[in-house]
């Protein structure tokens, strides 16, 4: 039983639901509301996160670094250094870098507040600073007749992260998730990880000395069919 999809189909079905969906919306002329900025935000870092992922495989360190360079080359804000650190990475992955330490670069910030934020409560998170002001990001949505193969059409937007502050001295990034989508594609491309050989460490449950799912396929499918029996008893009263 083949229980993992290889990276190569994983990354298709990532871009293929992103731009599918992106393109869907922006054809609907009336709709106001909900233009998936959230969605789209998360499907880019989960996109990011895969790529960086499969980089992990390398001994060498040059795919991940490829991805940085071409990453560089779309943006070179992704890798401006804040003025401290903002995120750790993971052991399972290191992000796109420009020097040995990315902690501190403003693609750690996305990621984080993006990735994180998004999974874990659907919306980016706020950072109060140490003075009291208040970091946010703004992400933007499939606004009509936006269509993907469009958004560099006129040469690339000026106002993707573009930083603005508000009456009350807090600061907000614009993310074009369009943008931020495109550049970790085109880059993941660009970088040709799909033909490096390289090979993703699945996750996989039960985790080594795990306390969970310490069942066997046979209590599994005892139980299923113990549910379903006492369903259709219920429905035939």
């Amino acid at each position: 039983m083949k229980s993992n999809l290889s990276p190569q189909v994983l990354l298709d079905f990532i871009e293929g639901d992103f731009s599918s969906t992106w393109d869907a919306l922006a054809g609907v002329q009336n709709f106001k509301a909900n233009r998936g900025n959230f969605m789209f935000a998360r499907q880019a870092m989960v996109y990011l996160e895969v790529a960086c992922r499969l980089c992990q495989s390398d001994p060498t360190g040059s795919a991940l670094k490829d991805l940085s360079d071409h990453l560089l080359n779309r943006d070179s804000n992704y890798f401006i250094r804040l003025p401290g650190l903002c995120f750790g990475g993971s052991a399972e992955f290191q992000l796109p870098s420009v020097g040995a330490d990315s902690s501190g670069q403003m693609i750690a910030a996305l990621f984080d507040l993006i990735r994180n934020g998004q999974a874990h409560q659907y919306q980016q998170i706020p950072v109060l600073l140490s003075d009291g002001i208040e970091f946010r990001l703004g992400l933007t949505g499939a606004q009509h007749g936006l269509f993907l193969g469009d958004v560099f059409k006129s040469g690339r937007p000026t106002d993707h992260l573009k930083w603005v502050r508000s009456s009350e001295g807090d600061i907000s990034l614009k993310v074009r998730t369009d943008v931020l989508f495109l550049d970790v594609r085109d880059s993941i491309r660009d970088s040709a990880l799909s033909t490096r050989g390289l090979s993703l460490a699945y996750l996989a449950r039960p985790r080594p000395g795990s306390q969970y799912y310490q069942f066997s396929g046979r209590q599994l499918e005892q139980t299923i069919a113990s549910l379903i029996d006492k369903m259709c008893n219920r429905e035939d009263r």
